[in-house]
Protein backbone atom coordinates (compact mmCIF):
# COMPACT_ATOMS: atom_id res chain seq x y z
CA UNK A 1 0.00 0.00 0.00
CA UNK A 2 3.20 2.35 1.10
CA UNK A 3 4.37 2.02 -2.48
CA UNK A 4 1.14 2.27 -4.47
CA UNK A 5 0.56 5.61 -2.46
CA UNK A 6 3.88 6.79 -3.09
CA UNK A 7 3.72 6.14 -6.86
CA UNK A 8 0.34 7.12 -7.35
CA UNK A 9 1.25 10.74 -6.04
CA UNK A 10 4.63 11.12 -8.19
CA UNK A 11 2.28 10.25 -11.23
CA UNK A 12 -0.25 12.51 -10.26
CA UNK A 13 2.10 15.05 -10.44
CA UNK A 14 0.00 17.39 -7.79
CA UNK A 15 -3.31 16.28 -9.27
CA UNK A 16 -4.38 15.56 -5.53
CA UNK A 17 -3.58 19.57 -4.01
CA UNK A 18 -5.29 21.23 -7.43
CA UNK A 19 -7.69 18.62 -7.05
CA UNK A 20 -8.33 20.23 -3.38
CA UNK A 21 -8.13 23.47 -3.67
CA UNK A 22 -9.90 24.54 -7.33
CA UNK A 23 -12.63 21.74 -7.07
CA UNK A 24 -14.14 22.25 -3.48
CA UNK A 25 -16.26 25.14 -3.61
CA UNK A 26 -19.44 23.49 -2.69
CA UNK A 27 -20.15 20.28 -0.26
CA UNK A 28 -21.50 17.93 -3.61
CA UNK A 29 -17.77 18.98 -5.26
CA UNK A 30 -15.91 18.53 -1.87
CA UNK A 31 -17.69 14.93 -1.60
CA UNK A 32 -16.78 14.55 -5.82
CA UNK A 33 -13.40 15.92 -5.01
CA UNK A 34 -12.24 13.47 -2.05
CA UNK A 35 -14.03 10.38 -4.10
CA UNK A 36 -11.58 11.04 -6.91
CA UNK A 37 -8.28 12.06 -4.74
CA UNK A 38 -9.16 9.08 -3.30
CA UNK A 39 -9.21 6.61 -5.95
CA UNK A 40 -6.17 8.14 -7.66
CA UNK A 41 -3.85 7.04 -4.54
CA UNK A 42 -5.97 4.29 -3.10
CA UNK A 43 -5.55 5.48 0.30
CA UNK A 44 -8.23 7.57 2.53
CA UNK A 45 -5.49 8.52 4.55
CA UNK A 46 -3.37 11.03 2.17
CA UNK A 47 -6.53 12.51 1.21
CA UNK A 48 -7.57 12.65 4.69
CA UNK A 49 -3.64 13.95 6.37
CA UNK A 50 -4.11 16.22 2.88
CA UNK A 51 -7.16 17.80 3.79
CA UNK A 52 -5.70 18.63 7.48
CA UNK A 53 -3.10 20.42 5.94
CA UNK A 54 -5.16 22.29 3.99
CA UNK A 55 -7.70 23.55 6.10
CA UNK A 56 -4.60 23.81 8.45
CA UNK A 57 -3.16 26.24 5.86
CA UNK A 58 -6.70 27.65 5.08
CA UNK A 59 -6.47 27.23 2.00
CA UNK A 60 -9.64 25.59 2.15
CA UNK A 61 -13.01 26.14 4.27
CA UNK A 62 -13.72 23.81 6.85
CA UNK A 63 -16.93 22.85 5.63
CA UNK A 64 -15.21 22.05 1.78
CA UNK A 65 -12.59 19.83 4.51
CA UNK A 66 -15.56 17.90 6.03
CA UNK A 67 -16.98 17.18 2.38
CA UNK A 68 -13.87 16.13 1.56
CA UNK A 69 -13.63 13.72 4.16
CA UNK A 70 -16.84 11.82 3.42
CA UNK A 71 -16.17 11.92 -0.40
CA UNK A 72 -13.15 10.00 0.71
CA UNK A 73 -14.27 7.35 2.75
CA UNK A 74 -16.24 6.50 -0.68
CA UNK A 75 -13.14 6.89 -2.23
CA UNK A 76 -11.60 4.12 -0.28
CA UNK A 77 -14.11 1.21 -1.19
CA UNK A 78 -12.10 1.27 -4.58
CA UNK A 79 -9.92 -0.83 -3.19
CA UNK A 80 -11.96 -3.51 -2.45
CA UNK A 81 -13.69 -3.90 -5.30
CA UNK A 82 -9.83 -4.34 -7.01
CA UNK A 83 -8.93 -7.02 -4.38
CA UNK A 84 -12.03 -9.05 -4.66
CA UNK A 85 -12.43 -8.95 -8.64
CA UNK A 86 -8.52 -9.89 -8.80
CA UNK A 87 -8.42 -12.16 -5.97
CA UNK A 88 -10.90 -15.20 -6.81
CA UNK A 89 -10.78 -16.70 -9.77
CA UNK A 90 -7.50 -15.47 -11.20
CA UNK A 91 -4.04 -17.13 -10.02
CA UNK A 92 -2.67 -13.69 -9.53
CA UNK A 93 0.75 -14.39 -8.30
CA UNK A 94 1.77 -15.54 -11.66
CA UNK A 95 1.71 -11.94 -11.94
CA UNK A 96 3.27 -10.75 -9.24
CA UNK A 97 6.93 -11.38 -9.80
CA UNK A 98 6.93 -9.48 -13.04
CA UNK A 99 5.85 -6.65 -11.42
CA UNK A 100 8.27 -6.84 -8.68
CA UNK A 101 11.04 -7.18 -11.49
CA UNK A 102 9.98 -4.24 -13.47
CA UNK A 103 8.73 -2.07 -10.47
CA UNK A 104 12.28 -2.49 -9.04
CA UNK A 105 14.19 -1.54 -12.87
CA UNK A 106 11.63 1.62 -12.97
CA UNK A 107 12.52 3.21 -9.96
CA UNK A 108 16.27 3.62 -10.86
CA UNK A 109 15.20 6.35 -13.56
CA UNK A 110 15.31 9.81 -12.65
CA UNK A 111 12.06 10.85 -13.80
CA UNK A 112 8.91 11.36 -11.66
CA UNK A 113 6.32 9.51 -14.00
CA UNK A 114 8.96 6.75 -14.59
CA UNK A 115 9.43 6.42 -10.77
CA UNK A 116 5.88 6.53 -9.57
CA UNK A 117 4.86 3.41 -12.18
CA UNK A 118 7.73 1.90 -10.65
CA UNK A 119 6.53 1.92 -7.54
CA UNK A 120 2.77 1.50 -8.62
CA UNK A 121 4.21 -1.88 -9.76
CA UNK A 122 5.96 -2.64 -6.62
CA UNK A 123 3.05 -1.67 -4.62
CA UNK A 124 0.63 -4.35 -7.20
CA UNK A 125 3.41 -6.94 -6.97
CA UNK A 126 3.26 -6.76 -3.37
CA UNK A 127 -0.67 -6.79 -2.93
CA UNK A 128 -0.95 -10.12 -5.72
CA UNK A 129 2.14 -11.64 -3.89
CA UNK A 130 0.60 -10.92 -0.20
CA UNK A 131 -2.86 -12.21 -1.44
CA UNK A 132 -1.55 -15.51 -2.73
CA UNK A 133 0.67 -15.82 0.33
CA UNK A 134 -2.75 -15.25 2.81
CA UNK A 135 -4.89 -17.77 0.48
CA UNK A 136 -2.75 -20.81 1.00
CA UNK A 137 -2.04 -19.45 4.50
CA UNK A 138 -5.67 -19.52 4.88
CA UNK A 139 -6.15 -22.64 3.32
CA UNK A 140 -3.65 -24.20 5.15
CA UNK A 141 -5.05 -22.66 8.91
CA UNK A 142 -8.59 -24.16 7.46
CA UNK A 143 -7.80 -27.65 7.12
CA UNK A 144 -6.05 -27.60 10.95
CA UNK A 145 -8.38 -25.10 12.76
CA UNK A 146 -11.54 -24.02 11.38
CA UNK A 147 -11.67 -20.03 12.21
CA UNK A 148 -15.57 -20.08 11.14
CA UNK A 149 -16.71 -22.69 13.82
CA UNK A 150 -15.41 -20.12 16.42
CA UNK A 151 -18.04 -17.38 14.92
CA UNK A 152 -20.61 -15.73 17.53
CA UNK A 153 -24.18 -15.64 16.96
CA UNK A 154 -25.88 -12.63 17.52
CA UNK A 155 -24.75 -9.21 17.82
CA UNK A 156 -22.36 -10.48 20.36
CA UNK A 157 -20.21 -11.55 17.64
CA UNK A 158 -21.00 -8.52 15.71
CA UNK A 159 -19.42 -6.74 18.23
CA UNK A 160 -16.43 -8.58 18.76
CA UNK A 161 -15.20 -8.77 15.26
CA UNK A 162 -16.15 -5.45 15.07
CA UNK A 163 -13.40 -4.86 17.48
CA UNK A 164 -10.96 -7.14 16.25
CA UNK A 165 -11.72 -5.26 12.36
CA UNK A 166 -10.78 -2.20 14.65
CA UNK A 167 -7.64 -3.49 16.71
CA UNK A 168 -6.02 -4.97 13.10
CA UNK A 169 -6.52 -1.77 11.45
CA UNK A 170 -5.35 0.46 14.23
CA UNK A 171 -2.09 -1.84 14.43
CA UNK A 172 -1.64 -2.09 10.26
CA UNK A 173 -2.79 1.76 9.56
CA UNK A 174 -4.43 0.84 6.50
CA UNK A 175 -8.17 -0.51 6.32
CA UNK A 176 -7.38 -1.17 2.71
CA UNK A 177 -5.07 -4.13 4.06
CA UNK A 178 -7.23 -4.75 6.54
CA UNK A 179 -10.45 -5.29 3.69
CA UNK A 180 -7.50 -6.87 1.64
CA UNK A 181 -6.58 -9.87 4.52
CA UNK A 182 -10.90 -9.91 4.91
CA UNK A 183 -11.53 -11.08 1.93
CA UNK A 184 -8.96 -13.17 1.39
CA UNK A 185 -10.26 -15.25 4.51
CA UNK A 186 -13.71 -15.18 3.35
CA UNK A 187 -12.71 -16.31 -0.20
CA UNK A 188 -11.52 -19.05 1.38
CA UNK A 189 -14.36 -19.50 4.01
CA UNK A 190 -11.68 -19.10 6.84
CA UNK A 191 -14.68 -16.92 8.34
CA UNK A 192 -18.56 -16.44 7.80
CA UNK A 193 -19.73 -13.88 6.07
CA UNK A 194 -21.75 -12.03 8.33
CA UNK A 195 -18.41 -11.74 10.34
CA UNK A 196 -16.67 -10.28 7.69
CA UNK A 197 -18.89 -7.67 7.20
CA UNK A 198 -18.48 -6.80 11.12
CA UNK A 199 -14.95 -6.79 10.81
CA UNK A 200 -15.49 -4.22 7.30
CA UNK A 201 -17.35 -1.84 9.56
CA UNK A 202 -14.70 -2.07 12.26
CA UNK A 203 -11.55 -1.31 9.85
CA UNK A 204 -14.13 1.74 8.61
CA UNK A 205 -13.95 2.66 12.22
CA UNK A 206 -10.31 1.64 12.71
CA UNK A 207 -9.35 3.87 9.78
CA UNK A 208 -9.79 7.31 12.33
CA UNK A 209 -6.83 6.96 14.12
CA UNK A 210 -4.26 8.37 11.86
CA UNK A 211 -6.35 11.14 11.30
CA UNK A 212 -6.44 12.29 14.92
CA UNK A 213 -2.87 11.45 15.72
CA UNK A 214 -1.70 13.72 13.06
CA UNK A 215 -4.35 16.23 13.77
CA UNK A 216 -2.97 16.61 17.45
CA UNK A 217 0.10 19.14 16.61
CA UNK A 218 -1.45 20.85 13.77
CA UNK A 219 -4.35 23.81 13.96
CA UNK A 220 -7.66 23.74 15.42
CA UNK A 221 -9.48 23.47 12.18
CA UNK A 222 -7.24 20.63 11.35
CA UNK A 223 -8.22 18.85 14.91
CA UNK A 224 -11.83 19.42 13.51
CA UNK A 225 -11.03 17.80 10.02
CA UNK A 226 -10.28 14.63 12.07
CA UNK A 227 -13.48 15.37 14.39
CA UNK A 228 -15.37 15.13 11.25
CA UNK A 229 -13.68 12.37 10.23
CA UNK A 230 -14.66 10.45 13.38
CA UNK A 231 -18.19 11.48 13.49
CA UNK A 232 -18.56 10.04 9.65
CA UNK A 233 -17.31 6.72 11.04
CA UNK A 234 -18.89 6.10 14.14
CA UNK A 235 -22.34 7.51 13.04
CA UNK A 236 -22.48 4.98 10.11
CA UNK A 237 -20.82 2.63 11.75
CA UNK A 238 -23.72 2.85 14.68
CA UNK A 239 -26.48 2.40 11.89
CA UNK A 240 -25.08 0.00 9.97
CA UNK A 241 -24.82 -2.41 13.34
CA UNK A 242 -27.82 -1.75 14.26
CA UNK A 243 -29.07 -3.04 11.25
CA UNK A 244 -26.56 -4.98 9.88
CA UNK A 245 -29.25 -8.09 9.19
CA UNK A 246 -31.18 -5.79 6.75
CA UNK A 247 -28.24 -4.39 4.87
CA UNK A 248 -26.53 -7.91 4.34
CA UNK A 249 -30.36 -8.57 2.68
CA UNK A 250 -29.85 -5.54 0.75
CA UNK A 251 -26.44 -6.27 -0.20
CA UNK A 252 -27.56 -10.01 -1.23
CA UNK A 253 -30.75 -8.37 -3.36
CA UNK A 254 -28.90 -6.12 -5.19
CA UNK A 255 -25.99 -8.23 -5.90
CA UNK A 256 -27.17 -9.96 -8.88
CA UNK A 257 -28.21 -6.81 -10.55
CA UNK A 258 -24.64 -5.75 -10.63
CA UNK A 259 -23.23 -9.42 -12.03
CA UNK A 260 -22.15 -10.36 -8.46
CA UNK A 261 -23.13 -14.23 -8.36
CA UNK A 262 -24.74 -15.63 -5.05
CA UNK A 263 -21.58 -17.43 -3.92
CA UNK A 264 -18.71 -14.61 -4.33
CA UNK A 265 -19.07 -13.04 -0.56
CA UNK A 266 -15.72 -11.26 -1.69
CA UNK A 267 -17.54 -8.99 -4.38
CA UNK A 268 -20.39 -8.85 -1.86
CA UNK A 269 -18.34 -7.53 0.35
CA UNK A 270 -16.86 -4.52 -1.49
CA UNK A 271 -20.15 -3.79 -2.71
CA UNK A 272 -21.18 -4.23 1.42
CA UNK A 273 -18.09 -1.44 1.83
CA UNK A 274 -18.98 0.90 -0.67
CA UNK A 275 -22.98 0.85 0.73
CA UNK A 276 -21.59 2.08 4.25
CA UNK A 277 -20.17 4.84 2.71
CA UNK A 278 -23.03 5.97 0.87
CA UNK A 279 -25.67 5.44 3.80
CA UNK A 280 -23.09 8.02 5.80
CA UNK A 281 -23.05 10.80 2.97
CA UNK A 282 -26.61 10.77 2.57
CA UNK A 283 -27.57 10.69 5.96
CA UNK A 284 -24.67 13.20 7.31
CA UNK A 285 -24.93 15.65 4.04
CA UNK A 286 -27.17 17.50 5.41
CA UNK A 287 -26.27 18.14 8.39
CA UNK A 288 -22.24 19.38 7.10
CA UNK A 289 -22.72 23.16 8.30
CA UNK A 290 -23.98 21.72 11.74
CA UNK A 291 -21.32 19.44 12.12
CA UNK A 292 -19.07 22.03 11.14
CA UNK A 293 -20.21 24.53 13.94
CA UNK A 294 -20.65 21.94 16.52
CA UNK A 295 -17.05 21.09 15.75
CA UNK A 296 -15.78 24.73 16.14
CA UNK A 297 -18.29 24.86 19.62
CA UNK A 298 -16.41 21.84 21.72
CA UNK A 299 -12.75 22.37 19.60
CA UNK A 300 -12.75 26.42 20.08
CA UNK A 301 -10.26 28.67 18.81
CA UNK A 302 -7.30 29.20 21.13
CA UNK A 303 -5.88 32.53 22.45
CA UNK A 304 -2.43 31.71 21.27
CA UNK A 305 0.78 34.80 22.52
CA UNK A 306 2.27 36.71 20.22
CA UNK A 307 5.32 34.42 19.99
CA UNK A 308 3.78 31.27 19.00
CA UNK A 309 2.46 30.64 15.77
CA UNK A 310 -0.79 30.09 14.46
CA UNK A 311 -0.51 28.97 11.19
CA UNK A 312 2.86 26.23 11.41
CA UNK A 313 2.50 22.50 12.12
CA UNK A 314 4.31 19.18 11.13
CA UNK A 315 1.79 18.03 9.39
CA UNK A 316 1.62 21.04 6.53
CA UNK A 317 5.49 20.54 6.23
CA UNK A 318 4.36 17.26 4.37
CA UNK A 319 2.99 19.18 0.99
CA UNK A 320 4.55 21.89 -0.40
CA UNK A 321 1.39 24.37 -1.51
CA UNK A 322 -0.11 24.27 2.06
CA UNK A 323 3.40 24.78 3.72
CA UNK A 324 3.68 28.21 1.57
CA UNK A 325 0.41 29.44 1.97
CA UNK A 326 1.27 28.45 5.57
CA UNK A 327 4.43 30.10 5.94
CA UNK A 328 3.53 33.15 4.03
CA UNK A 329 0.03 33.33 6.33
CA UNK A 330 2.36 33.12 9.40
CA UNK A 331 4.58 35.88 7.90
CA UNK A 332 1.27 38.29 7.58
CA UNK A 333 0.73 37.27 11.42
CA UNK A 334 4.47 38.48 12.45
CA UNK A 335 3.94 41.58 10.58
CA UNK A 336 0.42 42.15 12.12
CA UNK A 337 1.82 41.96 15.63
CA UNK A 338 5.49 43.89 14.53
CA UNK A 339 2.49 46.58 13.34
CA UNK A 340 1.19 47.23 16.48
CA UNK A 341 4.10 47.26 18.40
CA UNK A 342 5.23 50.60 15.70
CA UNK A 343 1.91 52.30 16.21
CA UNK A 344 2.54 52.11 19.48
CA UNK A 345 5.77 53.37 19.08
CA UNK A 346 4.66 56.25 17.29
CA UNK A 347 2.04 56.85 19.98
CA UNK A 348 -1.20 55.87 17.92
CA UNK A 349 -4.01 53.73 19.93
CA UNK A 350 -4.40 50.98 17.30
CA UNK A 351 -7.93 49.82 18.28
CA UNK A 352 -10.15 50.93 14.74
CA UNK A 353 -7.12 53.14 13.35
CA UNK A 354 -8.12 54.85 10.08
CA UNK A 355 -6.86 57.93 8.70
CA UNK A 356 -9.44 60.19 9.87
CA UNK A 357 -8.80 58.53 13.13
CA UNK A 358 -5.32 59.31 12.76
CA UNK A 359 -5.89 63.09 12.50
CA UNK A 360 -8.00 62.91 15.57
CA UNK A 361 -5.55 61.56 17.88
CA UNK A 362 -2.51 64.07 16.50
CA UNK A 363 -5.09 67.05 17.59
CA UNK A 364 -5.20 65.67 20.97
CA UNK A 365 -2.91 66.07 23.47
CA UNK A 366 -0.32 63.49 23.38
CA UNK A 367 -0.17 60.11 25.70
CA UNK A 368 2.92 58.77 25.30
CA UNK A 369 2.66 54.91 25.38
CA UNK A 370 5.20 52.96 27.02
CA UNK A 371 6.62 50.79 24.20
CA UNK A 372 9.30 48.89 24.99
CA UNK A 373 10.46 47.61 21.24
CA UNK A 374 13.34 45.62 22.15
CA UNK A 375 11.82 43.60 24.83
CA UNK A 376 8.57 43.14 22.86
CA UNK A 377 10.78 41.70 19.90
CA UNK A 378 13.09 39.71 22.44
CA UNK A 379 9.99 37.89 24.81
CA UNK A 380 7.67 37.65 21.73
CA UNK A 381 8.44 38.10 18.08
CA UNK A 382 12.10 36.73 18.20
CA UNK A 383 10.72 33.32 18.84
CA UNK A 384 7.78 33.63 16.19
CA UNK A 385 10.41 34.69 13.48
CA UNK A 386 12.86 32.15 14.41
CA UNK A 387 9.94 29.79 13.66
CA UNK A 388 8.99 30.90 10.56
CA UNK A 389 13.15 30.55 9.60
CA UNK A 390 12.88 27.36 10.78
CA UNK A 391 9.99 26.07 9.54
CA UNK A 392 10.11 27.48 6.01
CA UNK A 393 14.27 25.44 5.52
CA UNK A 394 12.24 22.45 6.32
CA UNK A 395 9.88 23.02 4.16
CA UNK A 396 12.08 24.00 1.56
CA UNK A 397 13.43 20.34 0.99
CA UNK A 398 10.38 18.92 -0.52
CA UNK A 399 9.60 21.45 -2.94
CA UNK A 400 10.56 22.49 -6.42
CA UNK A 401 13.06 25.47 -7.47
CA UNK A 402 9.64 27.57 -7.93
CA UNK A 403 8.66 27.17 -4.86
CA UNK A 404 12.78 27.51 -3.30
CA UNK A 405 11.70 30.51 -4.93
CA UNK A 406 8.84 31.99 -3.32
CA UNK A 407 9.67 30.98 -0.16
CA UNK A 408 12.90 33.02 -0.56
CA UNK A 409 10.93 35.77 -0.86
CA UNK A 410 8.49 35.09 1.93
CA UNK A 411 11.98 34.77 4.21
CA UNK A 412 12.93 38.08 2.59
CA UNK A 413 9.55 39.36 3.81
CA UNK A 414 10.11 38.29 7.33
CA UNK A 415 13.57 39.99 7.78
CA UNK A 416 12.39 43.54 6.54
CA UNK A 417 9.55 43.42 8.98
CA UNK A 418 12.19 42.47 11.59
CA UNK A 419 14.14 45.84 10.02
CA UNK A 420 11.13 47.87 9.95
CA UNK A 421 10.43 47.37 13.84
CA UNK A 422 13.91 47.75 14.89
CA UNK A 423 14.42 51.09 12.55
CA UNK A 424 11.19 52.29 14.53
CA UNK A 425 13.45 51.54 17.64
CA UNK A 426 15.99 53.68 16.40
CA UNK A 427 13.75 57.08 15.92
CA UNK A 428 11.39 56.39 18.94
CA UNK A 429 13.77 57.99 21.49
CA UNK A 430 14.28 61.67 19.81
CA UNK A 431 10.17 61.26 18.71
CA UNK A 432 8.99 61.13 22.18
CA UNK A 433 11.59 63.77 23.37
CA UNK A 434 10.60 66.75 20.18
CA UNK A 435 6.40 65.72 20.72
CA UNK A 436 6.89 66.60 24.29
CA UNK A 437 9.32 70.10 23.44
CA UNK A 438 8.41 73.57 23.77
CA UNK A 439 9.48 74.39 19.84
CA UNK A 440 6.07 73.70 18.21
CA UNK A 441 7.63 74.09 15.04
CA UNK A 442 10.43 70.89 15.41
CA UNK A 443 6.99 68.94 17.27
CA UNK A 444 4.84 69.38 14.00
CA UNK A 445 7.76 67.97 12.02
CA UNK A 446 7.81 64.97 14.30
CA UNK A 447 3.93 65.04 14.00
CA UNK A 448 3.62 64.51 10.11
CA UNK A 449 6.77 61.97 10.69
CA UNK A 450 4.63 59.61 12.43
CA UNK A 451 1.53 60.52 10.80
CA UNK A 452 3.52 59.55 7.61
CA UNK A 453 4.30 56.16 8.68
CA UNK A 454 0.75 55.59 9.95
CA UNK A 455 -0.71 56.47 7.32
CA UNK A 456 1.59 54.34 5.17
CA UNK A 457 0.43 51.20 7.30
CA UNK A 458 -3.34 52.21 6.92
CA UNK A 459 -2.60 52.50 3.40
CA UNK A 460 -1.10 48.68 3.07
CA UNK A 461 -3.59 47.65 5.36
CA UNK A 462 -6.08 48.92 2.76
CA UNK A 463 -4.13 47.29 -0.33
CA UNK A 464 -4.47 43.73 1.76
CA UNK A 465 -8.18 43.49 1.99
CA UNK A 466 -8.18 44.29 -2.23
CA UNK A 467 -9.52 40.87 -4.47
CA UNK A 468 -9.15 42.54 -7.95
CA UNK A 469 -5.78 42.97 -9.88
CA UNK A 470 -7.04 46.43 -11.02
CA UNK A 471 -7.63 48.03 -7.64
CA UNK A 472 -4.33 46.66 -6.17
CA UNK A 473 -2.06 48.04 -8.88
CA UNK A 474 -4.57 51.24 -8.40
CA UNK A 475 -3.75 51.54 -4.70
CA UNK A 476 -0.44 50.30 -4.86
CA UNK A 477 0.20 54.04 -7.26
CA UNK A 478 -1.31 55.32 -4.40
CA UNK A 479 0.81 54.61 -1.54
CA UNK A 480 3.95 55.16 -4.10
CA UNK A 481 3.06 58.97 -4.62
CA UNK A 482 2.56 59.54 -1.17
CA UNK A 483 5.92 57.95 -0.60
CA UNK A 484 7.64 60.11 -2.89
CA UNK A 485 5.84 63.21 -2.20
CA UNK A 486 6.85 62.10 1.38
CA UNK A 487 10.57 62.15 0.65
CA UNK A 488 10.12 65.52 -1.25
CA UNK A 489 8.45 67.59 1.24
CA UNK A 490 9.52 66.81 4.59
CA UNK A 491 13.52 68.00 2.81
CA UNK A 492 11.81 70.71 1.56
CA UNK A 493 10.73 71.69 4.95
CA UNK A 494 13.05 71.49 7.22
CA UNK A 495 15.80 73.57 5.00
CA UNK A 496 13.08 76.47 5.58
CA UNK A 497 13.05 76.00 9.09
CA UNK A 498 16.57 76.22 8.98
CA UNK A 499 16.72 79.28 7.27
CA UNK A 500 14.51 81.02 9.54
CA UNK A 501 15.76 79.80 12.48
CA UNK A 502 12.81 78.49 13.54
CA UNK A 503 14.42 75.33 14.91
CA UNK A 504 17.96 74.55 16.26
CA UNK A 505 20.56 73.16 14.69
CA UNK A 506 21.16 70.00 16.93
CA UNK A 507 17.04 69.73 16.35
CA UNK A 508 17.76 69.70 12.55
CA UNK A 509 20.29 67.18 12.61
CA UNK A 510 18.24 65.08 14.81
CA UNK A 511 15.29 65.10 12.14
CA UNK A 512 17.18 64.68 9.18
CA UNK A 513 18.35 61.75 9.86
CA UNK A 514 15.06 60.43 11.81
CA UNK A 515 13.76 61.31 8.30
CA UNK A 516 15.95 59.22 6.51
CA UNK A 517 15.09 56.42 9.01
CA UNK A 518 11.43 56.95 8.10
CA UNK A 519 11.37 57.41 4.62
CA UNK A 520 13.60 54.17 4.91
CA UNK A 521 11.07 52.27 6.85
CA UNK A 522 8.20 53.17 4.18
CA UNK A 523 10.22 51.96 1.51
CA UNK A 524 10.73 48.57 3.23
CA UNK A 525 6.96 48.84 3.86
CA UNK A 526 6.51 48.85 0.17
CA UNK A 527 8.82 46.01 -0.73
CA UNK A 528 6.97 43.82 1.96
CA UNK A 529 3.62 44.86 0.49
CA UNK A 530 4.51 43.63 -3.10
CA UNK A 531 5.63 40.35 -1.68
CA UNK A 532 2.42 39.78 0.78
CA UNK A 533 -0.11 41.25 -0.45
CA UNK A 534 -0.68 41.20 -4.07
CA UNK A 535 -2.30 38.42 -5.78
CA UNK A 536 -0.77 37.55 -9.04
CA UNK A 537 2.53 37.49 -10.45
CA UNK A 538 1.66 40.33 -13.23
CA UNK A 539 0.56 42.59 -10.39
CA UNK A 540 4.18 41.97 -8.57
CA UNK A 541 6.22 41.91 -11.49
CA UNK A 542 5.01 45.70 -12.58
CA UNK A 543 4.90 47.03 -9.05
CA UNK A 544 8.90 45.60 -9.06
CA UNK A 545 9.25 47.22 -12.41
CA UNK A 546 7.49 50.58 -11.48
CA UNK A 547 9.65 50.65 -8.13
CA UNK A 548 12.90 50.22 -10.15
CA UNK A 549 12.06 53.07 -12.08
Amino acid sequence: MFFMQDGFKQLSGGLLEKLLQKFTNNSIYAILTGFLATSIVQSSTITTLLTISFVGAELITLVQGIGVIFGSNLGSTTTAWIVSSLGIDVKISTYAFPMLVFGVVLRFFKKNAMKGSGNVLLGLGFIFLGIAYMKDGFDVIKDQIDLASYAMDGYGGILLYIVIGLVITIVIQSSAATLAIIITALNVDSITYINALALAIGANVGTVLTAVLASLTSTQDAKRVAGSHVIFNFVTAAIITIFIYQFKDFVDYLAPYLGISETNNGMKLALFHTIFSLVGIFILFPFIPAISRFLERIIPHKVSSASKPKYLSPIVLENPDAALVAIKKEIINLYENCQKAILHALNFHTTGLTKDNLKIQINQELSIIDTNIDEIYQTNLKSLYSDIIKFSSFAQEKMLDFQHKEVGELKRAAAIIVEVLKDTRDIQKNLNYYLKSRNEFIKEEYNILRKELAEMLIDINTLSTLQSDVEQLTQLEVIKMELAHNDMASSEEIDMLIREDKIKATMATSFINDSATGYSIQKKLVELANILFLNSDVVKQIGESNETK
